[in-house]
C-alpha cells in the first residue's frame, strides 16, 4: 500500500531528477522503486520529453532518467 507522502517523495525526486537532466547532467538514477511508483517517473520523464528505463531486477529495479 503506498502512502501519500511516498508518492510526494516519489514526485519530488523526480522532478529533480528531471531539472538536472535539463541542466545538462547525463542521468540521474532513482531509489529502486515497486513497479506501481515506477509508473510516476516514466510518466513525468515523457511529459519533459525525456527518456526513461527501469533496470535491475526486483526489489531493487529503478528508473533511469536520461536525455536520447
Amino acid at each position: 500500500e503506498e502512502n501519500t507522502s511516498n508518492l510526494n517523495e516519489v514526485t519530488s525526486q523526480t522532478e529533480s531528477a528531471i531539472q538536472a537532466v535539463l541542466n545538462g547532467q547525463r542521468w540521474v538514477d532513482l531509489p529502486p522503486a515497486s513497479s506501481a511508483i515506477r509508473r510516476i517517473p516514466h510518466e513525468m520523464a515523457r511529459q519533459a520529453e525525456l527518456t526513461s528505463h527501469s533496470y535491475g531486477k526486483e526489489p531493487h529495479r529503478r528508473v533511469r532518467i536520461f536525455r536520447e
